[in-house]
Formats: C-alpha cells, structure tokens, sequence
C-alpha cells in the first residue's frame, strides 16, 4: 500500500513532463510557422557560437558542479529563421542536475544568435546593474557602476562608450578605438530614444558577445515565444546601427 502514493507521485510528474514537453514544442512550431522559419531537432540544434561558448557554462564547471550532473549540457532544440534579412538561430540547451533542495532538476538556457558579415572587432557590451535583488541601490564605482570584463582574456579592455548610455551599459573589446567610432551619434540617439522604455532595457539582453562572426546573447530559461521576437529586433535594431551587415548563409 506504501508504494502505490510514490508511483502516482512519479506517474504525475511523467504525465507532467510529458504535457509541458508537447506544448512546448507545438510553441515553438507555432512560432517558426510565424516567422517563416523551422525547428532544428536535437541532432542539428547545436548553436553556432557553441565554440565560443559552451551550453550552461556557469553549471558545468568546478569541481561540485560536475559533482552533482546527471546528464551533461546539450542543446535540445533550435528555430532557424530570417528577420529582415538577418540569419537568426535560436537554441534551446538543458542540463539535468542534481540539487539539494529540489532533488534531479532540469536546468535550462536558451541562446539568440545572428549571424553577421562583421565590420566591429570582438566586443561584448554588457547592461550595468543599478541595484540588487531586492533594489537596493549599489555604490558606484569611479568608472560608474560595478562591471565584470570577460574572463579569462586579458586582452579585452574598457571601451569609452558615449556619456548618454555609459549609465546603463558598458562594453569590453580588443580595440577600444574601433569600438567608439562605431558609436556614433545615430546609434546613441537610438539607444537613448528607447532606455527610457522599461520594455527595451528588458528584451535587450544583459550580455551580448560580438565575436567570431556572430552576434550572440544567452537568456536563463526556456525559450519564450512571447518576448522571443521584441528580444531578436532589439539586438538586431543595435547592431544594424553600429555598422554590421546580415551574413550570407
């Protein structure tokens, strides 16, 4: 009699599972269907920066990170499309873990990636964080608010960015120089026109990589059909204003 509440416990959960799983992917074909692209399967999901940066990095490694993995980091699922001319793919990665206070869990991020005909050196331009979890203001530093360059890369250094948007992003880059010609007046009106507008500081993702031909952010979650679009128009509304051209693939 014991047993018969713990397999209805894990039969619901399967059932569970199941049903978000297939509603899931019926979002993701809807939206592909809107958009005039495709799903990619598990096989061909790979995301095109994945060299650059490996799935769920920040779970996969340290020593206790690796400890508590049950199924390493794969790319699950992706949607290939074009956006006014732009090639975009969009991959969904999961990594199942073990965690304390939740048990087996699955872990999941997705990836935004444009493909460019690069005209900008290798760049990263990160939101700045004003306050903290619970909006608290934090102390500003004298180079405004407390930012991290990319590890591991002593090479990358602090780029100027104009004195409009520097309360709110910040950049890293190999060439500083190329970096603040590119943002030119026209780019910083832009930017300017839409930082006042809560919902573009919240599409536009806190980290964006320019690097090895693509464009590319990565967002904690699941993919979102709902403010999947707004987040892929607002990448490619910046960097179609700082000199970058659709790639042809």
């Amino acid at each position: 009699m014991l047993l018969v509440p713990i397999a209805l416990l894990y039969w619901w959960q399967w059932h569970t599972h199941r049903k978000d799983e297939r509603e899931h992917a019926e979002a993701l074909a809807a939206f592909a269907d809107e958009v005039g692209g495709k799903v990619v399967g598990r096989d061909e999901a790979r995301a095109w920066s994945a060299d650059l940066l490996s799935p769920l990095r920040h779970q996969t490694e340290g020593f206790f990170n690796k400890l508590g993995t049950r199924r390493r980091a794969r790319f699950d699922t992706a949607i290939d499309f074009r956006r006014d001319g732009w090639p975009v793919r969009v991959s969904e990665a999961s990594i199942r873990k073990s965690v304390p206070t939740a048990g087996t869990t699955t872990i999941y991020e997705y990836r935004i990636e444009v493909a460019v005909d690069s005209v900008l050196p290798p760049m990263r331009i990160s939101q700045l964080v004003h306050a903290d979890f619970r909006g608290r203001p934090l102390p500003p530093t004298p180079s405004g608010y407390a930012t991290e360059p990319p590890s591991g890369a002593p090479q990358w250094l602090p780029a100027r960015l104009p004195a409009e948007v520097e309360q709110d992003f910040a950049a890293y880059t190999t060439d500083p120089v190329a970096v603040a010609r590119a943002f030119t007046p026209q780019v910083v009106e832009w930017m300017v026109g839409r930082t006042d507008e809560p919902s573009f500081l919240s599409t536009m993702p806190f980290l964006l990589h320019f690097e090895g031909g693509l464009v590319f952010a990565t967002i904690g979650k699941r993919i979102d059909t709902e403010t999947l679009l707004p987040r892929v128009d607002a990448i490619i509304g910046l960097i179609s204003r700082l000199g970058d051209r659709p790639a042809l693939r």
